[in-house]
C-alpha cells in the first residue's frame, strides 16, 4: 500500500482547505491518503477508464482545491488552463506500466515528500545568475572527447520554469524542479559535438502515448551507451553511435529528424534541480528533474511542442557545463561531490571524431 501524505507536500501553496487525490480506478486498491491536518476537507476520487482531466475538473472537483492526479492514461495528465481555473492547483504524476509500476510510484511519492521548493528555487536562481555572467557556455564530455559551445547575447530562461513550487491555474508534472534555457531565442545557438547518455524523456500529445512510448523504448539503450550528436548553428547534422548498443537510438533519432522539418533544432538546455527525485526506467518527467549525483543535471532538448509532434529530452549524464573561458563546473558530471563518487576504472569509448570509424 502506498501512503499519500498531503501534509508533507511543501510544493502546494498555503491557504487552501481542500485536497483531492485523483486516481485511475485500478490504483485505488493500492493508494490511500493519510488524514491531513493541513486541510479541512480531503477525499480520494477514483476515475473510470476513458474520462479526461478536463471532465473531472469540470464536474467533480470544487475550485479552491489542491489536486494530485496519479494515472497512466494521458487524458488524465493534462488539461487547459481554462479548465484548471485560477483558484485550483493541479499536479499530475504519471504511473508507469509493468510489474514494477507500483514500486516506481512509491519512489516518486517519497521524492514528493523530500522535495524542498525553497532549496530548489535557490539552486535555480544561482544557475541563472551564473549563466548571465558567463557570456556563453561550454558542454564537454571527456569520455567521448565531445565539446560544444553555447552562445547567447542574453540567456533566455523559460517563463514556465518549474523550480519546485506548484503554481495555480496550470497543470504541472510532479515531482518538480527544472530550469530551461531557451536556445531557439534570437541570438542563441549551439555548435559542436554533444554526448547524450542516460534516461530520456519523450514529450508528446497525451492522445497518442503509444507512439511516444515506442520512441522512448528505442532511446532506452542510451542508459548504457553514449551517442554523439554533431550540431551546427543549433541544428543536428549527424548522429554517431560510439557503441553498438546506441545504434538503435541513433537510427530512431535519424528517422525522427527526417520525418518532418524543425526536428533537428536544438531548442533548449534543461537542468534538473531536484536531488530527491530518482531516475526511473520509464517515460516520466522525473528523468528530467532529477539531479542524479550532480548538483544539477543537464539535458539536451530537440524539437518543440506543438510545432513538432514530439519533444525529446536527452540526458547528458557524463558531460559537464562550464562558463566560456572558465574551469569551474556549473552543472553536470563535474559537480559530483567527491564523497558521492568513489573512484572506479572507466572503460574508454572511442571518440566520435576518431578516424577509425
Amino acid at each position: 500500500m502506498i501512503i499519500v501524505r498531503p501534509d508533507a507536500y511543501r510544493q502546494y501553496p498555503v491557504g487552501r482547505n481542500r485536497f483531492t487525490l485523483v486516481l485511475e480506478r485500478w490504483l485505488s486498491e493500492y493508494i490511500q491518503i493519510e488524514p491531513p491536518s493541513r486541510y479541512e476537507t480531503w477525499d480520494t476520487l477514483p476515475v473510470e477508464p476513458g474520462r479526461s482531466l478536463s471532465d473531472v475538473l469540470r464536474s467533480d472537483i470544487p475550485q479552491d482545491s489542491d489536486v494530485l492526479v496519479v494515472a497512466q492514461d494521458g487524458r488524465l495528465l493534462t488539461a487547459p488552463a481554462s479548465e484548471v481555473g485560477p483558484r485550483r492547483t493541479v499536479a499530475v504524476l504519471r504511473a508507469g506500466t509493468g510489474s514494477f509500476a507500483l514500486d516506481q510510484l512509491g519512489k516518486l511519492f517519497v521524492a514528493l515528500e523530500k522535495s524542498d521548493p525553497e532549496a530548489l528555487g535557490a539552486v535555480g536562481a544561482a544557475l541563472g545568475e551564473a549563466a548571465v555572467t558567463a557570456g556563453g557556455l561550454v558542454l564537454e564530455d571527456p569520455l567521448t572527447e565531445s565539446i560544444a559551445k553555447v552562445t547567447f547575447s542574453v540567456p533566455a530562461w523559460s517563463r514556465t520554469d518549474d523550480t519546485g513550487s506548484f503554481r495555480p491555474a496550470v497543470v504541472q508534472s510532479a515531482p518538480a524542479g527544472l530550469r530551461r534555457l531557451d536556445l531557439s531565442a534570437t541570438g542563441s545557438s549551439v555548435t559542436g559535438q554533444i554526448a547524450v547518455k542516460g534516461w530520456s524523456v519523450v514529450r508528446g500529445p497525451e492522445s497518442d502515448t503509444a507512439a511516444g512510448q515506442e520512441l522512448y523504448e528505442k532511446l532506452s539503450g542510451l542508459f548504457h551507451y553514449p551517442l554523439v550528436l554533431t550540431v551546427e548553428e543549433g541544428k543536428v547534422t549527424d548522429t554517431k553511435a560510439t557503441e553498438a548498443g546506441s545504434a538503435i537510438a541513433a537510427a530512431a533519432l535519424t528517422h525522427f529528424f527526417t520525418a518532418a522539418p524543425g526536428r533537428t533544432e536544438v531548442t533548449a538546455l534543461e537542468f534538473g534541480l531536484n536531488p530527491a527525485v530518482p531516475h526511473l526506467p520509464f517515460n516520466c518527467e522525473s528523468n528530467a528533474v532529477g539531479t542524479g549525483k550532480a548538483s544539477a543535471s543537464i539535458h539536451l532538448v530537440l524539437g518543440t511542442l506543438p510545432l513538432t509532434e514530439f519533444e525529446i529530452v536527452l540526458d547528458c549524464v557524463t558531460s559537464s557545463l562550464t562558463a566560456l573561458g572558465g574551469t569551474t563546473p556549473l552543472a553536470g558530471a563535474g559537480t559530483v561531490l567527491a564523497e558521492q563518487s568513489p573512484r572506479r576504472r572507466m572503460n574508454r569509448v572511442i571518440a566520435a571524431n576518431c578516424g577509425c570509424h
